[in-house]
């Protein structure tokens, strides 16, 4: 696939928020917590979210966003790759979550160097920020839920 224009990027991330809508909706079912189904509701509600702004370009939500700064605890930056199936585990849906935000991160600011208009560049290094978010939420929950478990 060829990312090399930013429409074909735009495309391809609103093709990458349903997805992550998808497997959030699925994690929450699969969330052995009631935090962490909520915590999976809210994440998939956001990709949604996410999927409007960008179908929409909306100037309004973008103009009013402010960056809140993001830590990164690096927990996903050493696990391996996992391959999506549906019948993963909780753990495997946490590796495979941190690893598609660190990849939507990566998307969203790389996207950003490839406009000039100042109200898109906006909205796409606000959607990194977004996914550097949720990194740190599923990063978080490993942490307590898988790390502190094993």
């Amino acid at each position: 696939m060829s990312l090399d224009t930013l429409q074909e990027i735009l495309d391809f991330a609103l093709d990458k928020e349903d997805a992550s809508y998808r497997l959030y909706h699925e994690a929450a079912e699969k969330a052995g917590s009631i935090s962490g189904r909520k915590m999976f509701q809210e994440m998939a509600e956001e990709e949604a979210g996410h999927q409007r702004l960008i179908a929409r370009l909306d100037r309004e939500i973008v103009a009013r966003y402010t960056f809140p700064r993001v830590p990164d605890l690096k927990i996903g930056d050493y696990l391996h790759e996992v391959t999506y199936r549906p019948d993963m585990t909780f753990q495997e849906i946490l590796i495979f979550a941190m690893k598609e935000e660190e990849r939507a991160f990566r998307l969203y600011r790389q996207a950003e160097t490839m406009t000039s208009d100042p109200e898109l560049k906006r909205m796409l290094l606000m959607l990194a920020n977004e996914e550097k978010r949720h990194k740190f939420a599923l990063e978080a929950l490993y942490d307590d839920k898988v790390l502190t478990e094993g």
